[in-house]
């Protein structure tokens, strides 16, 4: 599978989802145990978000100085050393590993959407987003569901699972000698600072940009605090993968979402999204005495998250002029970032005075502002 196209990129985003799911439960659950607190973890994940989106600023440079071909073979070894850091088991070394997982993430996205930008033509976009999300979805349905039982096992298991994957991808991707235009080709600017004020002048860029933060800020609350939820409600830690996994399950149906988007139109589609996002999501907050309520709450949410997933992304793609692609979509790339580096920095702030349902209750309150927000796409998006 060596031809640049839809399922080649499916293939590797599947690969890198391989390494990040396997551990994506066990992450919260082993930062609560050596960080003893949700607020703790709180703060923990504001400063991987912190490394995240300085990863994101300065990829462009790198780009620049390696190209996309050995930058994103760089983005594939810092998540196999990432990995390796956090199985120590020490509060250093998890940390960093940390830090350096938010990166490699970071890179892993922003390369992709290079690539993808370079060998997908527009018209085809809104059928590549939802291969590629479909083609994930074995990642994130398996992963949580074996990484939290290898984690009950022995905490490294999971870890070394991912390192492993880190690896097939990295052989994968060399093997493939595929390289992609990157800003150094195109004579622009690659000065971070100038990219950011060239996105955020542009309208429709700026409203992809929200839309996009919003349905990503929703898997970092659940992947991050439903766990933490659930197993200080009294649940096993097997449930808290388990949760995770039903939601993700639903990737499964992305190809029919992302048809149903289209049919339907992208711009209704994705409003409508966000309000089902939203309301399911107010029910987890009203709830919240129940941990079984709540579990299905969180999966009635997901199907509004996993539809925003098939075509959200297509919003930036559309927006953005052919030739400042590569620079617009590293900017672009930080909403991932920017939503594990926000949210959490204000539930930090929040679980200091509140139980942990408050940062459910933030979350609904945000899908239901980018739904309104989402009425403004244009019609025939």
């Amino acid at each position: 599978m060596t031809r640049p196209g839809p399922v080649l990129f499916a293939t590797l985003f599947t690969l890198d989802s391989v390494a990040r799911a396997i551990i994506a439960p066990v992450i919260p659950l082993e930062a609560l145990h050596l960080l003893g607190s949700a607020r703790n973890v709180s703060v923990a994940v504001t400063v991987a978000g912190i490394a995240g989106v300085c990863m994101s600023l300065v990829l462009p440079t790198i780009i620049h100085r390696w190209r996309p071909r050995a930058s994103y073979l760089l983005a594939i070894a810092l998540l196999g050393i990432a990995s390796l850091l956090m199985a120590s088991q020490t509060l250093t070394g998890f940390g960093l590993g940390w830090m350096l997982r938010a990166m490699a993430a970071a890179g892993l996205l922003g390369l992709l959407n290079i690539y993808i930008a370079g060998f997908i033509e527009k018209r085809d976009l809104a059928k590549s987003e939802p291969l590629r999300t479909f083609f994930s979805a074995t990642a994130w349905v398996g992963g949580p569901f074996l990484g939290i039982r290898l984690y009950e096992w022995s905490p490294i298991l999971p870890f070394l699972v991912s390192i492993a994957a880190a690896i097939i991808l990295f052989v994968y991707f060399r093997a493939l000698n595929l390289q992609a235009p990157s800003p150094s080709l195109s004579g622009t600017s690659f000065t971070p600072l100038r990219n950011i004020s060239r996105f955020f002048v542009q309208k429709r860029l700026v409203l992809a940009w929200v839309l996009n933060f919003g349905r990503e800020m929703w898997w970092v609350t659940l992947f991050t605090y439903a766990p933490i939820y659930l197993v200080q409600a009294g649940k096993p830690n097997v449930e808290a993968g388990d949760l995770i996994s039903s939601c993700t399950a639903l990737l499964f149906v992305s190809l029919f979402l992302g048809w149903l988007g289209r049919r339907i139109g992208l711009r209704r589609f994705i409003a409508g999204a966000f309000i089902w996002v939203s309301a399911a999501t107010f029910a987890v907050v009203w709830f919240s005495d129940d941990p079984d309520l709540v579990n299905l709450m969180l999966i009635l949410s997901a199907v509004g998250a996993v539809s925003l997933d098939s075509v959200c992304v297509v919003t930036f793609l559309r927006a953005v002029r052919g030739w400042e692609r590569p620079q617009m979509t590293m900017v672009f790339s930080i909403y991932r970032d920017a939503a594990a580096l926000i949210p959490p920095a204000i539930f930090a702030l929040l679980l200091s005075f509140f139980p942990l349902p408050v940062v459910f209750l933030v979350n609904a309150s945000f899908a239901l502002f980018c739904g309104l927000l989402a009425l403004k796409l244009p019609r025939g998006l």
